[in-house]
């Protein structure tokens, strides 16, 4: 699946730089641990916005396994290029690219989970991303963010001036809310 939304993209050499970035960084963050404590269960799907080279794509899904599908979103070519090399590699048949700056191109109502790592300082449109992550997710969803480069207060205050989600929680720079029914 292919939706892309003119916005611009890093060059191919600034993405490479940041592609080696966020494999160093796997080792400290661990993304397997931080996936397991989402409530991410076997069967659902889940949409990796702004995927990058897969850190959070490939232990999400495990999670879900054969019966749920991973959608992994970035407006970069040569991320979801990565994120496909990654899960032929590791047998991984579960995992579905969008390639797109904004909207997902996915149903209304169709994921149980969004989750916005490292990427909502780099969204311009801010209000129409909360939207977009309304819209496909179901009644009761979950969006989750992991916030870094500025204050998770700018996030929260956009997510409840929309007044489509209910802020869930907050652990440093995790943020977790619940789609309004």
């Amino acid at each position: 699946m292919t939706t892309h939304t003119e916005q611009r993209t890093m060059s191919n050499t600034s993405y490479r730089i940041m592609a080696l970035y966020l494999r160093a960084r796997e080792r400290f963050r661990k993304p397997q641990e931080f996936a397991k404590n989402l409530g991410i269960k076997e069967g659902h799907r889940v949409l990796d916005y702004g995927c990058g080279i897969g850190s959070y794509t490939m232990p999400v899904a495990e999670l879900v396994g054969e019966g749920g599908t991973v959608y992994a979103l970035d407006i970069h070519p040569l991320a979801l290029e990565r994120v496909r090399k990654r899960t032929k590699k590791t047998g991984i048949t579960n995992v579905e690219t969008i390639l797109s700056g904004l909207e997902t191109g996915l149903p209304n109502e169709h994921l149980d989970f969004t989750l916005l790592i490292d990427v909502y300082t780099w969204v311009p449109d801010k209000e129409e991303l909360i939207a977009e992550m309304h819209r496909v997710l179901k009644p009761s969803g979950k969006l989750v963010f992991l916030i870094d480069h500025v204050s998770p207060e700018d996030c929260k205050n956009t997510v409840a001036a929309s007044g489509l989600f209910r802020f869930i929680s907050q652990d440093e720079n995790v943020l977790r809310y619940e789609k309004f029914e």
